[in-house]
């Protein structure tokens, strides 16, 4: 007796397919525990630790002498090479064996003892951001630490009392406050934000593939019927399944992520909870436009990899949407992750009210309800036009 045509009926015809095809076993289970199995093993020390650089003394002191092994003492760099000039310092840099080049000049402890100023010179390369960025702030901080000692003593060398020479040493001194990810840490600042973009690229291409393969194989007929010609209920036994998967992979994220990897919650974890059900439905109502509009599974899956793909350059995490063109701050308000991350950011890492995070939720519900409701007429449309049927 066959089954009564509705959604239960869709289920269980989509569960037959997804057994014959081993595309979902990748899409739904392989691929997305393999990339989150990579990123965690590239960010989950935190925080990157000895970074080769290149050292040139040209002084051969005991000053110069300490400098290096501060350098070296520091957590981020790691003095790897110790050089005979600057082209060899280069060739390293150039060969990306060393980030940077540290060179100490010639009669460096004579002039500071004379109470003069010399640079010490940093050479790096500022295509590499984060490296970058590391070591000139600990390269600053060394030097700092360095010229500050000897400048003090040598104040008191001179006779002046300790207190006296502390304030002339640093007159004017900043207290610095980290309100948020005062461990400058990258598995908070990355990770958390690279799980789900990684998630929603399987999210879209599982959905696409789903009701875009209905067309390809020229079954569309055949899914509306098992549906009962409700287009409706066609989609949503069609992507119960895989909503249901990736909710609770979706879920198991923010578990690992706050649970056992320890990053910090201040604000509502139920906010974040809700987010993530929101965004993998938004994911998928993005999924089911590409395909009704698109009517081709070809066609859909590259314009999911053109959604899906530069994502997280539009998201604000690396750099701030406020800072964009408008036309880049409107692609990236039609991004479902733009609006999930926004929540992530507030409610994990700031502890914000969860007033809020109310407008990115509102967003995630808006793509939730709005684009079925423009996307499943044309679906049907295309779903009973033979026309449509059978494209690679």
């Amino acid at each position: 007796m066959s089954a009564r045509p509705g959604i239960r009926a869709t289920v269980r015809r989509e569960y037959r397919r997804m057994a014959a095809e081993p595309i979902y076993a990748l899409l739904l289970v392989i691929l997305p525990l393999v990339a989150f199995g990579v990123l965690w093993a590239i960010f989950w020390q935190g925080v990157p630790r000895e970074l080769p650089v290149a050292v040139l003394d040209r002084d051969h002191t005991a000053l110069s002498r300490q400098l290096v092994r501060m350098i070296d003492a520091s957590p981020t760099m790691l003095v790897a090479f110790t050089v005979a000039d600057e082209t060899e310092g280069e060739r390293l840099i150039r060969e990306g064996r060393a980030y940077a080049l540290v060179t100490i000049p010639v009669d460096f402890e004579r002039t500071i003892r004379r109470g003069e100023a010399v640079p010490v010179i940093c050479h790096h390369n500022a295509q590499l951001l984060l490296p970058a960025s590391l070591i000139r702030r600990d390269l600053r901080g060394v030097v700092g630490t360095l010229s500050a000692g000897a400048e003090l003593k040598r104040l008191q060398g001179g006779g002046t009392p300790r207190g006296v020479a502390l304030a002339r040493v640093e007159p004017i001194r900043m207290e610095r406050h980290t309100l948020f990810n005062p461990q400058l840490s990258y598995l908070s600042y990355l990770l958390a934000a690279l799980l789900p973009t990684m998630l929603q690229v399987f999210i879209l291409v599982a959905a696409v593939q789903a009701l875009g393969s209905e067309l390809k194989d020229g079954t569309a007929a055949d899914w509306l019927a098992t549906a009962g010609g409700r287009t409706w209920k066609a989609v949503t036994g069609k992507l119960l399944l895989t909503t249901v998967h990736f909710s609770l992979m979706g879920l198991a994220m923010v578990a690992v992520l706050f649970r056992e990897l320890g990053l910090p919650l201040a604000g509502s974890f139920g906010a974040i909870i809700g987010a993530t059900l929101l965004f993998v439905l938004a994911v998928e109502a993005v999924g089911i436009a590409l395909v009704a509009w698109l009517a081709n599974l070809r066609f859909a899956t590259s314009a999911a990899a053109f959604l899906s793909g530069p994502a997280f350059a539009f998201s604000g995490i690396t750099f701030p949407v406020a800072a964009m063109p408008l036309a880049a701050q409107t692609w990236s308000a039609l991004i479902p992750l733009t609006h999930y991350l926004r929540v992530m950011v507030d409610q994990a890492m700031r502890g914000a009210p969860l007033a809020v995070s109310s407008l990115p939720l509102a967003a995630l519900a808006a793509f939730v309800l709005l684009l079925p409701v423009a996307s499943l007429g044309r679906l049907r449309r295309v779903a009973t036009d033979e026309r449509f049927w059978g494209r690679l």
